[in-house]
């Protein structure tokens, strides 16, 4: 027997609703909905503004880049957005090398659309300086404190510090900043610090703005001069240049290349076999010397000269230092003893000679020496000596072996060859102090580096004796 099946509409299921209050579904059904409209409304719209009440802050400098503090809290740098209550701030903007900028600002908030369309302040700042020379010499300090981190790699980049200083400084441009500049490039180790120096070298050009076609022929036109008149600018350039680099060739066989290799001469004064004696030290007579750079005209018309001092004939012993430190406690954290006496593991020629010393250690130790010179030294001072110093010391006196490396005063350059003026290279200074050593067998002297808080158990420090500065 066949089934009938039921009509499909004989088998669905209605559903009434029911009046509420007295109102029929569609009435309230209608107020429901748009209560839940008028909600997510009011959440979006209006909710936001009543609980975060503010603004976004909008704080623009000129030059820009500056860091933006609220309250001497950092928010950011400017042109960022900043979002802050209801209030009254201390804006500050604050730029290396300029001077601070700030202004009491009220902030004022909105209640509807807030989430979506936010109050927005802006305020202004215009950054002036007294001494561009000096704000340059901020930037110039980072270029070289950079450029012994070496080459940047796809993971670590580095800043470009100097064209960033004479974008901001640009304005100013005065013949100090090219000074600066010149000081700077003594560090120029780098293929990225070269890019970098090119960089500033065109934006002081043009007064801290893009470069215009004129304005870089007259860059190029002193770099050319700058390259020709230091020796050993030809090699610089190579060494920073890769050596598959078609230019190589080009500058090898250059008549600039043959004619600017930097080979520095000395010339002693008379010797003499003049001693000074002090807490145990001996010290030699080192008689004036001159020091010549062939190639550099600068130098060979102003050459260094240098005057007459003493120098120990041998490193500080660990004996004197530990008697300098029982006088001085707080340098005995600047001060480790890698090789106790009990080891006897120490690699130095000169056993005795202290090590694990940082240059801030052995420039207290001098001046503290400095105290038992004699009255009749009283123009004189005990201090580490200069890489020029050394090199006459070490020119003079022949049988003069060192037992490491040693501090010397002067602040580490990796290209000393660069003639700058003094007060530049002062202001610029560098992260590290120089070591200079001396290989006894083959009598060739070496130069390296070490920031001045490090100590090494290869590196120890022999003082001189010289006139008072």
């Amino acid at each position: 027997m066949i089934k009938k099946q039921p009509h499909p509409e004989e088998s669905e299921d209605r559903v009434r609703l029911k009046p509420f209050l007295g109102m029929r579904p569609g009435v309230y059904l209608t107020v429901i909905y748009s209560f839940i409209i008028l909600l997510i409304i009011f959440f979006l719209l209006v909710f936001p503004g009543l609980r975060n009440p503010g603004s976004v802050l909008i704080a623009k400098t000129q030059p820009a880049g500056a860091a933006i503090r609220v309250n001497d809290v950092y928010m950011g740098t400017s042109g960022n957005r900043i979002f802050l209550p209801n209030g009254t701030y201390i804006i500050e903007a604050v730029m290396p090398g300029f001077e601070k900028q700030a202004a009491v600002h009220t902030i004022k908030g909105r209640i509807f659309a807030s989430l979506f369309f936010p109050r927005k302040e802006i305020i202004e700042f215009t950054f002036a300086t007294s001494d561009p020379m000096s704000a340059f010499a901020v930037y110039a300090a980072d270029f070289s404190e950079w450029t012994f981190g070496g080459e940047p790699t796809s993971t670590w980049q580095v800043p470009l510090s100097l064209s960033e200083g004479a974008y901001r400084t640009g304005p100013y441009a005065k013949d100090e900043l090219n000074e600066i500049l010149i000081a700077a490039s003594r560090f120029t180790s780098t293929r990225s610090a070269l890019r970098d120096l090119i960089r500033a070298k065109a934006l002081l050009d043009n007064l801290g703005n893009a470069p215009s076609p004129s304005a870089l022929l007259s860059s190029v036109s002193g770099i050319i001069a700058f390259l020709s008149e230091n020796p050993g600018s030809a090699q610089w350039i190579l060494s920073l240049l890769p050596a598959n680099s078609p230019a190589v060739a080009a500058i090898e066989s250059s008549q600039w290349f043959k004619n600017s290799s930097y080979s520095p001469s000395l010339t002693p004064g008379s010797a003499n076999s003049r001693r000074i004696d002090i807490a145990g030290l001996s010290f030699t007579n080192i008689p004036p010397a001159s020091i010549e750079s062939g190639g550099n005209l600068l130098l060979n018309q102003n050459p260094v000269k240098i005057k007459e001092f003493y120098i120990s004939d041998n490193a500080v012993s660990k004996s004197l230092f530990e008697t300098f430190l029982e006088e001085n406690p707080q340098w005995k954290d600047h001060y480790t003893n890698y090789y106790p006496q009990e080891l006897s593991l120490n690699p130095m020629e000169n056993r005795d000679a202290v090590t694990g010393v940082t240059w801030y250690a052995s420039d207290a130790f001098c001046k503290w020496l400095s105290g038992y010179l004699p009255p009749s030294l009283s123009n004189m001072e005990i201090r580490l000596p200069s890489e020029d110093e050394w090199s006459a010391a070490s020119l003079v006196v022949s049988s003069m072996r060192n037992p490491g490396w040693l501090w010397c005063a002067d602040p580490y350059v990796p290209l000393p060859f660069i003639f700058a003026k003094p007060e530049a290279i002062e202001a610029v200074s560098s992260p590290e102090r120089s070591l200079r050593g001396r290989q006894s067998y083959a009598s060739i002297e070496t130069r390296a580096s070490l920031p001045p808080d490090v100590s090494s158990p290869f590196v120890t420090f022999r003082p001189v004796i010289a006139e008072r500065k």
